[in-house]
């Protein structure tokens, strides 16, 4: 699978079942597996917010100039934070829960696979949704 990666130029490779989640990741010079302690690391308060399917990061809608979540904004749960484009349909990239954005990790027009990380957002304490 490791090779398959590689050859497919494809940045992650998600399996999840019940009791485990089995993580590939293709970082252009090797491909390393992330064990569970990685996946959810106590230390990392943020939420990476990931894309839900392949498709082109679109950091605004096409009809308009600016991005439609601005770093140190806060969003509310289900809030845009921007689209991916999958031929002529536009899906839009939901806010998981309330938080203040930290950071767009993907530039405007790139292509991106399943699961690639999109955005960085800071739960805000108390909020669950």
């Amino acid at each position: 699978m490791s090779a398959w990666l590689k050859d497919a130029d494809l940045g992650l490779l998600e399996l999840r079942g019940p009791n485990a989640t089995l993580r590939l990741v293709n970082d252009g010079a090797s491909v390393r597996v992330l064990d569970g302690e990685e996946i959810a690391s106590v230390d990392e308060p943020s939420i990476t917010v990931r894309a839900p399917s392949p498709g082109i990061f679109l950091d605004r809608h096409p009809l308009h100039e600016r991005a439609i979540a601005l770093v140190a904004a806060d969003v509310r749960a289900g809030d845009p934070l921007g689209f991916l484009q999958i031929g002529p349909l536009l899906l839009a990239v939901p806010a998981p829960r309330a938080g203040t954005l930290t950071d767009v990790l993907v530039a405007h027009g790139t292509i991106v696979g399943y699961g690639t990380p999109l955005f960085a957002l800071q739960p805000i304490e108390g909020e669950t949704s």
